[in-house]
């Protein structure tokens, strides 16, 4: 009769021993899940040349954007329009880690253009922007027609790979590591204490 509490006493051991490493496991999830959204956020653009708004005496011959973060080589683009929508980049952008130049063609008549570029980000995510600048001392703002509200010509699409990533939320790779070592850890500690009461229950029958 004397051995059943000890019996008792190991089992309440071990669920309160199993409780209190789930605990500190949920907790740890819960602190990287908060931090989450942080490291999963897309890239940005921080700067351009030529700026946002910027009025230009003499016509650009690129323009460079430059993200928070070096960008995937996955599809890219960068539209020059004017208030035809007519397109004045002159071939291939070129990308350079975070920033991406677009050679334009050469004599760029005064007026408004709007800059539209397209890229994929390092968490895989597409996103894209647009900004206008004036050139020349005539040129008015406003007379370039917002994206989408006009036909636009054909463009280059985004890989389908790229697309598929985006429909998704981006997780860490850190944080799912974290989880499964969690997981994995206290899996290990509750079967070791399951094992050990299990041969002390053996010794104490015999």
């Amino acid at each position: 009769m004397s051995k059943k509490p000890l019996r008792f006493y190991t089992w309440r051991n071990l669920g309160r021993r199993g409780s209190s490493l789930l605990a500190v496991a949920l907790l740890c999830l819960a602190v990287g899940w908060a931090n989450a959204p942080a490291a999963s956020a897309h890239d940005q653009l921080v700067s351009s040349t030529p700026a946002p708004a910027e009025r230009l005496s003499v016509p650009p011959s690129s323009i460079s954007l430059k993200f928070s973060s070096p960008l995937l080589k996955l599809g890219y683009e960068v539209r020059v329009v004017d208030a035809a929508l007519k397109n004045w980049v002159q071939g291939d952008p070129l990308l350079d880690r975070e920033t991406l130049t677009q050679p334009l063609a050469s004599g760029l008549p005064e007026g408004e253009y709007q800059v539209r570029w397209r890229v994929v980000s390092s968490d895989g995510h597409p996103i894209n922007g647009s900004y206008s600048l004036l050139v020349g001392d005539s040129a008015q703002a406003g007379s370039v027609p917002a994206p989408g509200t006009a036909a636009q010509p054909e463009t280059k699409a985004v890989p389908d790979a790229a697309t598929a990533q985006a429909t998704s939320p981006a997780l860490p790779g850190w944080l799912i590591a974290a989880g499964i070592g969690a997981a994995a850890g206290l899996g290990l500690y509750l079967a070791y204490l399951a094992v050990r009461r299990g041969l002390r229950n053996t010794a104490a029958d015999k």
